[in-house]
């Protein structure tokens, strides 16, 4: 017999069924189990399967439908990128006016130097004289 595994734990309901039959048909090919035989089982797996190929068509079908998306979105973000660079180098506009602002952003004259003291760095502060140390 092939080493296939025929656990029953996390599998697939279909996989589940092809495994079971598999096993049944090897293993006790005429045992009749609950009035069932090996044929209803394969009529049942016929028909899951009959029933789960739309949803396979409707998953590759979603798959290239977000790929689409991803790329135009990839397309709308660099067109939003030029227009943005093109008000800030724009002559009448720039970083500094109000419809650069209105878009979002802050403006150059409204940005923060970036410059953090920590407490105690700053002489004023402490009330040390930079020639002292």
């Amino acid at each position: 017999m092939a080493t296939t595994n025929t656990s029953t734990k996390r599998r697939r309901p279909g996989r589940k069924a092809e495994d079971i039959h598999t096993v049944w048909t090897e293993l006790a090919p005429d045992a009749v189990f609950a009035g069932k035989n090996p044929t209803d089982l394969e009529a049942a797996m016929t028909a899951y399967e009959q029933a789960q190929e739309p949803l396979r068509k409707l998953n590759l079908q979603r798959s290239a439908a977000v790929k689409t998306r991803d790329e135009k979105l990839a397309e709308l973000r660099h067109l939003l990128a030029v227009i943005v660079r093109g008000v800030q180098g724009h002559a009448d506009y720039g970083e500094d006016c109000s419809l650069y602002r209105a878009m979002g952003f802050v403006p150059k004259s409204e940005r923060a130097s970036g410059l953090s003291r920590k407490e105690g760095d700053d002489p004023a502060v402490t009330g040390q004289d930079e020639t002292a140390a």
